[in-house]
């Protein structure tokens, strides 16, 4: 199991297209669509100041699947296919590809988490260009545990994890945030202009712990 601790962490849902999703979902995985040919796109960052390689941040880039049912104890509240991560160091990119099994960008990244009164601003650079502009607003704020499901492939293989997440939480659907994804190997598998620049869920987290349960074999 890997137990990261987080100072802040921001995920938040936009519309895709569904042409998109199915490229870069492996044939055994299906898209949740939110309107007809309308998926989801989940940008997710953290700034992780404790694991077992040490502090780095991380930006995920997923398309949101159904989960795989489990015991009414650990039902999942939702699924993830993770095709691209970036991290700050080249230690935790080797974690993230070897342990957790997530494509990685080669390159570090230079994030930058920027609080203000009511939103957290989060900038992504990779070799010097812009890759990832995206804002969350605040709304209230309270402690929860959050079980998620992550999807991954090796070779042939079908693998999954549980993903634990507990902190401050606040969570929303007003459609305040912001998304602005520029062009950049990072982003390539996106279609950009077509990518909703506004989330219909924000996420913002604080002071919390994430828990990436061991790789199962589907």
């Amino acid at each position: 199991m890997s137990k990261s601790y987080f100072t802040t962490g921001v995920s938040a849902l936009f519309e895709m297209p569904t042409s998109d999703a199915e490229r870069i979902l492996p044939p055994h995985l299906q898209p949740i669509e939110v309107r007809p040919q309308r998926s989801i796109l989940s940008v997710t960052a953290f700034h992780f100041r404790e694991s077992e390689v040490g502090p780095y941040a991380q930006l995920l880039l997923s398309v949101v699947v159904p989960p795989i049912v489990g015991s009414w104890e650990r039902h999942p509240k939702a699924g993830f296919y993770p095709f691209l991560g970036a991290t700050s160091s080249a230690v935790s990119r080797k974690h993230m590809a070897e342990t957790l099994r997530i494509p990685t960008h080669p390159e570090d990244i230079d994030a930058q988490f920027i609080e203000r009164p009511d939103r957290i601003e989060v900038r992504i650079r990779s070799g010097g260009a812009p890759v990832v502009d995206v804002s969350v607003t605040q709304h209230e704020w309270y402690p929860t545990t959050h079980l998620l499901q992550s999807h991954m492939i090796d070779g042939d293989l079908r693998l999954k994890a549980d993903v634990q997440i507990s902190g401050h939480y606040t969570m929303h659907e007003h459609e305040r945030g912001r998304l602005q994804l520029h062009a950049h190997p990072i982003t390539s598998a996106l279609t950009l202009d077509e990518v909703s620049p506004y989330p219909f869920r924000e996420h913002w987290l604080k002071e919390g712990v994430e828990l990436f349960h061991p790789v199962e074999q589907l």
